[in-house]
């Protein structure tokens, strides 16, 4: 990407903090399978102690030394596997010029796992409505809140309702709910419950035409699709669902963040997606790594390789994710205006942010 890449450039889908797991303590070696589970249970840096085998901490200095590397302006703060709401409000009120956050019922979740009360989806609403009266919070994520303790399959009949508890929180602060619509397979992410993967007993995570009846029940909530459809992998069924979904309703929004060049082209070419749909979302902060394949399709793509470890360093999310959304744009000769609406103006009308001046996006009469 040459220079700055928009007027005011936005990452929906940030994880702001950074998890250290003691996963060979007990075995010598890695255990991936149990990794999500351990981090799920993970506990704030200024909490912990020498029993913790998992902790959280704030990844400030390096997110902002990125931002100002790749010309990124604001990002909002998504918690997930165990980090915590009270790190990213810090984030948020030690740079409120640079974040906002998303709540999610992180301790309603942890004292599930822990055993310490039933899970309650009441309880999670709750958790939700108070962390949604603090100024940090302009939305839910990532993803809809699970009971972490299910071993067997969710009914449609009953996860609706679930959700429409959800729904009613986001109504009542008029913030928009995430849905999460991808997943990396690697590590503990192709399903082994072991790693905590109760995701899997949720038909919401498994088939996303779902999504409609909520979009249709809840006309003004705003629904994001995290990663649209494109975690990990190259395998584009679930990017063509989302792109239904999305040309059917114009409360449904969806992240290209991680989509290659020509991924682009499926949301692009669609008559029935609006520019206004997409958001610039990519996952940073999270350990999954861009994989290039020189001469396949796609030529690169991102995900979990078990064989390869977990990666140690800050994988660079935004420079591979800029360099394809660049090549996109030379090659259909994509209007800057176009493209600054994607990357930042999309996210101002849908999460508050100020830009710095008016009339920087497009905006007719």
């Amino acid at each position: 990407m040459r220079g700055k890449p928009g007027r005011f450039v936005i990452d929906t889908h940030v994880h702001g903090q950074r998890h250290a797991v003691n996963f060979e303590a007990d075995t010598g070696e890695a255990n991936y399978g149990s990794l999500a589970g351990e981090m799920r249970t993970a506990v704030p840096a200024d909490e912990a102690d020498e029993t913790d085998e998992a902790i959280v901490y704030k990844n400030t200095d390096r997110l902002t030394y990125d931002m100002d590397a790749y010309g990124v302006d604001r990002c909002l703060l998504l918690p997930g596997f165990g980090m915590s709401n009270r790190l990213n409000r810090e984030m948020v009120e030690e740079h409120p010029d640079r974040f906002k956050a998303v709540a999610a019922p992180v301790q309603t979740m942890k004292k599930a796992i822990r055993g310490d009360e039933e899970y309650s989806y009441d309880a999670a609403c709750q958790e939700l409505d108070e962390l949604l009266s603090q100024d940090a919070f302009v939305g839910i994520g990532e993803g809809l809140p699970c009971d972490p303790t299910v071993t067997e399959h969710v009914p449609w009949s009953r996860r609706i309702d679930q959700i429409r508890k959800v729904f009613d929180v986001a109504a009542k602060h008029d913030v928009p709910v995430s849905w999460h619509a991808g997943r990396a397979t690697g590590y503990s992410g192709s399903g082994s419950t072991e790693g905590g993967s109760f995701p899997q007993y949720y038909p919401d995570w498994k088939d996303l035409t779902l999504v409609s009846e909520l979009a249709a029940e809840y006309p003004d909530v705003s629904i994001v699709l995290n990663h649209g459809g494109m975690q990990g992998g190259w395998r584009e069924d679930t990017v063509d669902t989302v792109c239904k979904v999305a040309a059917r309703h114009d409360n449904v929004y969806f992240e290209i963040g991680l989509y290659w060049a020509d991924l682009l082209k499926k949301p692009m070419d669609d008559p029935s997606i609006d520019l206004s749909q997409l958001l610039w979302g990519t996952d940073w902060g999270a350990s999954i790594v861009a994989h290039s394949q020189p001469a396949k399709d796609p030529p690169i793509y991102w995900d979990q390789i078990s064989e390869r470890g977990l990666p140690a360093h800050q994988p660079d999310y935004w420079g591979t994710s800029l360099r394809q959304i660049e090549k996109y744009t030379w090659d259909e000769e994509l209007p800057q205006d176009e493209l600054n609406q994607i990357l930042g103006g999309n996210a101002c009308d849908l999460y508050g942010f100020e830009p710095p001046e008016s009339r920087l996006f497009p905006e007719y009469l």
